[in-house]
Order: structure tokens, then C-alpha cells, then sequence
């Protein structure tokens, strides 16, 4: 018989042990380290701290946000499939199976992620914006907000790749105090789905109180 772990509990629990001796938490805030934690579970890279920037008040603006119940905005459906649906307040909204969306994404030659954006705008103001892998999406949020558009609670800046992606992160997190936005951002090109609704499902547990 080969030797291994196999109790579900010790293996969640060695999971988080393992990472708070890998991963660099120590200048983050109990809060972050949170959010950090799950990150890192879900990625798998205890590095990854490394690469994550809170704003000043990214915590607190996301706890007013779920504790109002505001509306939840996700780029890619890989979020939705990632956020746990026992946590979830409301349905999470992205636009992207709309047929107008579809179409004017076909005939303007531009992704739908960033087609759907434009969608978002009456339901974007004090919303959670979740950028899970579309950079373009995260360049028409932040043309919309310089527009005039309602600016959301919190915005998750996980677009992955190596076209957009970095760049408009890097925008994201230096305009977002002009624009009036709190922010979470994985820099470079890391990031993903993943990683988007990882960060979300861990404000949703402490927002109920669960820490690990």
C-alpha cells in the first residue's frame, strides 16, 4: 500500500499549515493574509503574495459592499464556476451569453468579455467587480469610469495573459485612486479565474466570520 495522506480534514488543515510557512504574510493584515491564504490555495504558488496589491481600504470597501448585498460583476464564466455558491448572497452577473453582446462582439471584431462590460453599467455603481482573465474587459471598465460611469466597491484585478492582461492591471492600480477605487490586483502576467473568485469566496467567509 502506498503511504499518503488520506483523513480530508488533516489534508485541508496541513494545506493552510504548509502555506503560512511558505508564503510571505508577515506585512499584510490579518485580513489580507486572508484573502492571501485562499489565493495561494487556489493557485498553488506560495510566491504569489509576492505579486498581490490591496488598496488602502479594499477590505473594508468589500465587507460595506456584501454586507448591502450589492451586485457581484464577473468577466469570464470561469469565476462563477470557482465562487462558492454556499456563500453567494445573489446571482452573479456577466452578460457574456447575451445574443446583442454576442453579435456586437462579432461585428466589431472585440472580445465578449469587453462587450459585456458596457452592460454592466446600471448595475455597476458600489457593485464587486471580478476580472478573472480579460484584459480588455478590465480597459472598457476603466474607459467607462474615466466616461463618468458609477464606480463600483471593489475591483478584482486577475486578468492573466500576456497581451492586455499586465497593462491594464498596471493602469488599474495606478489611476485607481483618481477614479475613486479600492482594488485588489495580481500583477504581471499571473492570474486567472481562479484566482479572481478565490479572493471573492474568502471576503465572503470572513464576512460570515469564518477564518483560518
Amino acid at each position: 500500500m502506498i503511504n499518503f495522506l488520506r483523513d480530508p480534514d488533516r489534508i485541508h488543515q496541513q494545506n493552510y499549515e504548509r502555506i503560512r510557512e511558505l508564503a510571505a504574510l508577515d506585512h499584510f493584515t490579518l485580513d489580507q493574509q486572508q484573502v492571501l491564504i485562499q489565493m495561494v490555495r487556489a493557485y498553488g504558488d506560495p510566491d504569489l503574495p509576492n505579486y498581490v496589491q490591496f488598496s488602502a481600504n479594499a477590505i473594508s470597501a468589500a465587507r460595506k459592499a456584501i454586507k448591502k448585498r450589492n451586485n457581484l460583476l464577473y468577466d469570464v464564466e470561469l469565476v462563477k464556476q470557482v465562487l462558492d455558491e454556499s456563500l453567494l448572497y445573489q446571482e452573479p452577473m456577466s452578460f457574456l451569453g447575451k445574443a446583442s453582446v454576442i453579435s456586437h462582439a462579432k461585428t466589431s471584431k472585440q472580445t465578449r468579455a469587453m462587450t459585456a462590460v458596457d452592460c454592466w453599467k446600471p448595475y455597476l455603481e458600489d457593485a464587486i467587480v471580478l476580472i478573472g482573465q480579460s484584459g480588455t474587459a478590465l480597459y472598457r471598465l476603466l474607459e467607462m469610469l474615466k466616461e463618468g460611469a458609477p464606480a463600483p466597491a471593489l475591483v478584482i484585478g486577475a486578468a492573466r495573459g500576456f497581451v492586455n492582461a499586465e497593462p491594464a492591471k498596471r493602469l488599474l492600480w495606478e489611476q485607481h485612486e483618481e477614479l475613486g477605487l479600492e482594488c485588489i490586483v495580481v500583477s504581471g502576467t499571473r492570474g486567472g479565474g481562479v484566482l479572481a473568485a478565490a479572493a471573492m469566496n474568502a471576503l465572503l467567509m470572513m464576512q460570515q466570520g469564518r477564518y483560518v
